[in-house]
C-alpha cells in the first residue's frame, strides 16, 4: 500500500519564498557587490502611512495577500517616491524566472510572486525587479533576494490609497526514504519592518489572518508573540502609531510538519504524524457514488479508484451532464471508528494538465452517520486536502460527501476526485522501526 507522496532516495528541498511589507531599508549609502547595486528607497521619509489593512488568506498551497494603504504627503511640495517590496531568497534557483534589472514584473516575474499587482488611486502602477547585493553584513538584508520596485507621485499634502495584491507559495521542505516521507510545515512570512522607512509611525493598522480550505485549528502565529487575538477562525492584530521593527515581522504556520510511515510498522498500517497528533490512515471502506463516467477502453472512472493512495493515476469521475454539482460519494468503513480527518486528492491528480482540464471539488457537504454534517472548502490546487472532523466522537458507519460547488475544468465538465483515505486518531505515538 502506498501513500500520496512520491518515492525518492535522497532528501529534496524546494523553497518558495514570500513577499513582505512595501518600503525598504535605508542603507545610509548605496551598496554595491560586483555589478549589482543595492536598492535604496527615495523620498519615503516624506510620505506617511495613515492606515494599513493587511489581509492574508492562508490556503493549502499558498497564501493570497491583500494590502490596503492610505498614504499622505507630509510636505507642501510635489513628491515622487520610490519604494520596494522585499522578495525572499530561494534555495531552489528554478523557482525564479530570469528577470533582468529594470524588467517590468508583469513581463517576467518570480514564480513565487504570482499575479503581483499594485495600484494607486485605482490606477495600475508598474513594478520592476532589482536584485539585492550579496553578501551583506547588515542583518536586515539577510534572506532578501531582491526588490519589486515602484514609483508613485504625490501632490502637496495629497492623501492617496494604494492597493497591493499577490499570491505567495509557502516554503516547502520534503524528503522520503522508501515509503516513509516528511513534508515540512507551511509557513508565511511578512516583513512589517520595511515600513519603517516611511515618515513617522503607521497611524493605524489591522492585520487579519484567515484560513482558506485549511483546518482553522492548525493556523498558528509563531511571531510576533502576544500581538494577535482570536476572532472565530481568524487571528486579528489591531495597532496604532506603530514604528515597526524586525520584532514585528510575521511568521505564520498554515499547517504543521507531516510525517508518514509505512515501512517499519508492525502491522503494515500507515501512521501519520501531523504536528503533535498521531493517526492511522486506511482505505478499508465500501464505496458507492451517485453516478460514474463510463469507461473509455481500459480506462475506468469507477468509485473504487478512490482507494488508490500513491500519486493516483486514476480517478473517480461523475457521469451526469454538467459539472457535477449535487453529485455525491458515500463511504462505509469496514470497522466503524471515530474519525480524526478525511484526506482527499481533489481533481484528476495524474498530471497538472489533467487536473486543470477537469472539474474538481470547491465546496462539499460532509454527513456522518446521517446525523452530523458540516461544509468544507477545497482550494483550487493540486495538493491533498485535509478535512478535520470536529465535534463528533461517535464511531462512523457512513460518510456521504455531496459536492455543492466545483472549480470548472478548462476542457471537460466532469467532476473528478482521485483518492480518499480516512484518519483515525491514536492516543499515543506508535512504535515504528527505523528504515534500513
Amino acid at each position: 500500500m502506498q501513500t500520496f507522496f512520491p518515492i525518492v532516495l535522497a532528501a529534496v528541498f524546494l523553497v518558495q519564498p514570500v513577499l513582505a511589507n512595501g518600503g525598504g531599508y535605508f542603507r545610509g549609502g548605496v551598496e554595491t557587490v560586483g555589478d549589482v547595486v543595492g536598492f535604496e528607497p527615495k523620498e519615503t521619509e516624506k510620505i506617511r502611512i495613515l492606515d494599513e489593512k493587511l489581509t492574508v488568506e492562508l490556503g493549502a498551497a499558498a497564501a493570497d495577500v491583500e494590502v490596503r494603504y492610505l498614504m499622505r504627503n507630509e510636505t507642501d511640495k510635489k513628491v515622487k517616491v520610490r519604494f520596494g517590496f522585499p522578495v525572499e531568497e530561494s534555495f531552489d534557483s528554478n523557482d525564479f524566472e530570469p528577470v533582468g534589472e529594470g524588467i517590468p514584473v508583469n513581463a517576467k516575474q518570480p514564480k513565487y510572486c504570482q499575479n503581483y499587482s499594485i495600484a494607486a488611486s485605482g490606477k495600475p502602477v508598474d513594478s520592476k525587479w532589482q536584485a539585492e547585493p550579496k553578501p551583506s553584513e547588515d542583518k536586515r538584508f539577510k534572506g532578501i533576494a531582491g526588490w519589486l520596485v515602484s514609483e508613485i507621485t504625490f501632490t502637496a499634502g495629497e492623501e492617496k490609497p494604494v492597493l497591493i495584491r499577490f499570491r505567495s507559495a509557502y516554503p516547502e521542505e520534503s524528503w522520503s526514504v522508501s515509503d516513509n516521507s516528511s513534508t515540512g510545515s507551511s509557513q508565511f512570512k511578512y516583513r512589517l519592518s520595511t515600513a519603517a522607512c516611511w515618515a513617522g509611525t503607521i497611524g493605524s493598522g489591522k492585520i487579519t489572518l484567515k484560513p482558506n480550505g485549511i483546518p482553522a485549528s492548525e493556523l498558528k502565529v509563531l511571531k510576533p508573540v502576544n500581538r494577535f487575538r482570536k476572532d472565530g477562525d481568524s487571528w486579528i492584530w489591531d495597532f496604532e502609531n506603530l514604528k515597526p521593527t524586525m520584532a514585528d515581522d510575521l511568521e505564520i504556520e498554515a499547517s504543521p510538519q507531516i510525517l508518514t510511515y509505512e515501512h517499519g510498522t508492525p502491522d503494515g498500517s500507515i501512521y501519520v504524524s501531523r504536528g503533535d497528533k498521531w493517526s492511522i490512515c486506511h482505505v478499508n471502506y465500501g464505496i458507492k457514488a451517485s453516478s460514474t463516467l463510463p469507461a473509455e477502453g481500459e480506462i475506468s472512472y469507477a468509485a473504487e479508484n478512490l482507494k488508490s493512495l500513491w500519486s493516483p493515476d486514476t480517478a473517480w469521475c461523475e457521469g451526469v451532464k454538467g459539472a457535477g454539482t449535487g453529485e455525491w460519494i458515500e463511504l462505509a468503513p469496514e470497522v466503524p471508528k471515530p474519525l480524526a480527518a478525511i484526506e482527499m486528492a481533489p481533481g484528476y491528480f495524474k498530471s497538472e494538465e489533467l487536473f486543470e482540464a477537469n472539474a474538481r471539488p470547491k465546496k462539499l457537504l460532509v454527513e456522518l452517520n446521517g446525523e452530523h454534517s458540516f461544509t468544507a472548502t477545497v482550494q483550487d490546487a493540486r495538493v491533498t486536502c485535509h478535512i478535520p472532523i470536529l465535534g463528533y466522537a461517535k464511531p462512523v458507519k457512513t460518510i456521504r460527501m455531496t459536492f455543492q460547488e466545483v472549480w470548472p475544468g478548462k476542457k471537460y465538465e466532469d467532476l473528478c476526485v482521485s483518492a480518499i483515505r480516512l484518519h483515525v486518531s491514536l492516543d499515543k505515538e506508535p512504535k515504528i522501526q527505523p528504515v534500513r
